[in-house]
């Protein structure tokens, strides 16, 4: 497994590497002579559960509805939007960052036989150079065995250290010998377009402690909040707890102990000395790791740091290692952002500086958390997945706010599973398929493992969801089943030169229920419960239509598109990631409508992008397919392997990846599995050791020459 490497320092965040145990995350630097690690942990959160408590009114909807159903769009919109509330999730916050000055034997001389690299296989970042007369190794990485955050620093000369904190929220901070401790509390409230964020004391937030202790082989000494060493070998171990109990307890009076939690890891860690930390956690990192690999054959361009084999390969370069080394970066990143028992993995899986972030790094569920699961199962990875799930289950215990039946996610999610709307806008909020959305990952869970006894624990999580969906559509004029008020996230249309964003029964709405039905009478059958409703409603439903130019009909009826190229796809859903619209004369249409969307600027982001290679894979259109992947590498993807919006948003690492196991092997019809359905003609041999299939089975594959040259099942899933 190839590493990432540089020839120097990163000078700003998005060149830094990252570490990460799926708790705590750390962005390194890797600087010579002032060293920075930015921290940040999974439960750093603003605010507190049940913020929001209103009960909405069906008789508002109905309203609406009569408006839409008259093809009053603009008056149907503005009804809409007076039942929203003006609401917003709680953001994700930084916790700040190591800092630790170096001072050398010489003075003002120059570095050499500079290199950082990012160990992928083993989950560590190591940096080696030489000052003046002085050779230096650093070793920093989370711990997923120990729980800590651990750097070590080692030289041939003495070096003098001064290690302190920027700690980006409110705290306090004192050391006692070797060790600084920091107590502090997120904010109740973050307001991101005043740049505001609140401290109220009579509200709760999250607390929490860090501690830091400085190990050395000569000395260590504390003055405030700072910590000096000088010495050969030096390790710091960073420890931190926040008092988070629970999405449904206040973090205050129902609260964890974050001091004791904080000091109990820290003291257990330092029982073992750095060599023995070390060989723990990359044995572990390891097992994650090694279950899966990806060969394609090409010129060797490791000699080059990573950042140029980048600017390269979107110069036009054939570089199929970087390939594999952004698939393998992808798996890296999900392991360290979403192992069992952690939080999902959020807009930036567990990284973040700011305290203010983009978008609030919430819970984005119109695709970007969902994309950031498409690759896990078949990578092997069902562990990772584990936090999805959870998340699935707290926020069907919320159920809706409608008085109906079962339970629903909106656009927007956070720690506390906020479950509103959010803003006042419709196009952004008014948007209750998160969670019907998210319920595919289940039946993909059990696809993958064939695990009857998942399936029967997670039933009621998948019919709560399509219990709410019953309750929720109402016949159209054709007498189909639709839905409204409706949206297709995030786009538009013009009515009398007015932006419009709600309908009745929009493409995507109605694709994300067929398919809930459909996974909800699937995994019904299996377990041998009543379906029938099920079954009833799927027939019934308004279908997805195709409009006399060939494309899909993205609101359901002809009107005069906003952007013709959006970066979201929602009406291709049905298509991918779903199975319920792969045939003619949809697949025809998926093309139009395709062809389309990019004539016109569509895929801009990262994550579209990425979206938009899924799909061209799907179809098997390899030039469609390479064009994606190679624009990620042009516009999307930062020196560190992170992917841009931008800014930096992890769906689409995580996109590409599916992307490009999608290329490789195609099981969506759930019954038998297609090899090389899209291989692009870079590359022209290679080998897949362990990616596991819809059908239940772990394979290994090669190719030499565009053919298939072996296949072997190396194991069946547990039912088999």
């Amino acid at each position: 497994m190839e590493k990432l490497w540089y020839k120097r320092e990163a000078k700003i965040w998005d060149e830094a590497l990252p570490i990460g145990n799926s708790r705590i995350g750390g962005m390194v630097f890797s600087d010579p002579i002032n060293d920075r690690i930015q921290i940040s942990e999974e439960t750093l959160w603003s605010g507190y559960p049940g913020k929001e408590t209103r009960e909405h009114s069906m008789d508002e909807i109905q309203r609406a509805r009569k408006l839409l159903r008259e093809k009053k769009w603009i008056e149907g919109m503005r009804a809409t939007e007076a039942t929203m509330l003006d609401a917003v999730s709680a953001s994700y916050l930084s916790y700040g960052s190591l800092l630790i000055e170096m001072k050398y034997p010489e003075t003002d001389a120059a570095v050499e036989d500079y290199r950082r690299e990012l160990d992928m296989e083993h989950g560590y970042v190591k940096t080696t150079y030489k000052y003046g007369g002085t050779t230096v190794e650093k070793t920093a990485f989370v711990s997923l065995t120990d729980d800590v955050l651990v750097l070590n620093i080692r030289s041939e000369k003495d070096l003098s250290l001064r290690i302190c904190q920027s700690v980006d929220l409110e705290h306090a901070a004192a050391s006692r010998g070797n060790t600084v401790t920091y107590s502090g509390r997120c904010p109740t409230n973050i307001i991101r377009h005043l740049r505001v964020a609140e401290y109220e004391q009579d509200k709760e937030s999250i607390r929490f402690c860090s501690m830091l202790k400085v190990l050395c082989d000569f000395e260590v000494y504390g003055t405030g909040a700072t910590l000096y060493s000088r010495g050969k070998d030096t390790t710091l171990v960073f420890s931190l707890a926040t008092s988070f109990n629970g999405y449904n307890k206040m973090p205050m009076s129902e609260g964890r102990d974050e001091v004791a939690l904080c000091t109990e890891k820290l003291e257990a860690a330092c029982k073992y000395s750095f060599e023995e930390l070390l060989a723990r956690h990359s044995a572990e990192y390891a097992k994650y790791m090694n279950r899966v690999s990806l060969r394609i054959d090409g010129e060797d361009f490791s000699h080059l740091p990573t950042d140029e084999r980048i600017k390269n390969y979107a110069a036009g370069a054939v570089d199929n290692g970087l390939v594999t080394q952004l698939f393998d970066f992808a798996r890296y990143i999900t392991v360290a952002s979403s192992l069992g028992g952690s939080q999902p993995s959020n807009l930036q899986g567990i990284w973040n500086c700011h305290m203010l972030p983009p978008w609030h790094c919430n819970y984005t569920m119109n695709i970007n958390t969902q994309m950031n699961y498409w690759h896990v199962e078949a990578c092997d990875l069902p562990e990772c997945h584990e936090p999805f799930f959870k998340m699935l289950t707290e926020l069907a215990e919320k159920g809706n706010h409608y008085g109906l039946r079962g339970w629903a996610s909106w656009h927007n999610s956070d720690l506390w599973r906020f479950n509103y709307e959010a803003t006042k806008q419709a196009l952004w909020g008014f948007w209750q398929f998160g969670g019907a959305w998210s319920v595919r990952h289940l039946w993909e869970h059990y696809l993958h493992t064939r695990d009857e006894k998942f399936l029967e624990e997670y039933y009621p999580v998948m019919c709560g969801a399509a219990d709410f969906m019953l309750d929720w559509l109402y016949e159209d004029e054709k007498g189909y089943l639709t839905t409204g008020p409706s949206v297709s996230p995030e786009n538009e249309f013009m009515v009398d030169g007015v932006r419009c964003s709600v309908c009745e029964g929009s493409a995507m709405d109605m694709q994300i229920t067929a398919d809930l039905f459909d996974k909800a009478i699937k995994a019904g059958k299996i377990l041998g419960r009543d379906v029938s409703d099920y079954e009833s409603a799927l027939s019934r439903l308004k279908p997805t239509y195709i409009g006399d130019d060939g494309r899909l009909l993205e609101w359901g009826v002809p009107l005069d598109e906003r952007q013709l190229g959006h970066r979201h796809v929602s009406h291709l859903y049905g298509f991918h990631p779903a199975n319920v619209m792969v045939d003619e004369p949809y697949v025809s249409a998926v093309r139009e409508t395709l062809r389309v969307r990019l004539e016109n600027g569509g895929g801009h982001t990262g994550w579209s992008n990425a979206w938009i290679a899924n799909i061209y894979a799907r179809l098997k259109d390899r030039d469609g397919f390479t064009f994606c992947l190679r624009r990620m590498f042009e516009k999307s993807i930062y020196p560190n392997m992170f992917d841009a919006h931008p800014p930096f948003q992890i769906d689409g690492n995580f996109g590409i990846c599916a992307a490009i196991i999608e290329a490789l092997m195609q099981d969506y019809r759930e019954d038998s599995v297609e090899y090389l359905p899209c291989l692009p003609d870079e590359w022209q041999s290679g080998e897949v050791r362990g990616f596991v299939t819809r059908t239940g089975e772990k394979v290994n594959f090669a190719w030499k020459n565009g053919k298939l040259i072996n296949k072997e099942v190396v194991s069946y899933a547990l039912a088999k």
